[in-house]
């Protein structure tokens, strides 16, 4: 069975693979690069927020474009935390 989020804890890396098509070893990559920043809960585990999807959905994009992780990280740090961006903000960066 697949992993779902779990209530109130946000999303797990095992769902957010699922909704990105990337492993989870990629977006522990991420996350030590800084691009993503998940919570945990009380056994440890990484607890992602919707916005993270989006947000790794930019940044395998911006890859495809041959931007490099500096300059994702440079334009992620530009979007507001704890909530998903919106349109205004993706074209504020883009």
């Amino acid at each position: 069975m697949p992993n779902r989020p779990l209530q109130n804890r946000g999303l797990t890396i095992g769902y957010v693979s699922e909704r990105t098509g990337l492993p989870p070893s990629a977006i522990r990559y991420y996350e030590d690069e800084g691009l993503v920043k998940p919570d945990r809960n009380e056994s440890g585990h990484r607890r992602y927020a919707r916005s993270d999807i989006r947000r790794l959905s930019f940044v395998t994009i911006s890859q495809g474009l041959g931007f490099s992780i500096a300059e994702i990280r440079g334009a992620l740090s530009a979007l507001p935390e704890g909530r998903t961006p919106n349109k205004a903000d993706w074209s504020r960066i883009s």
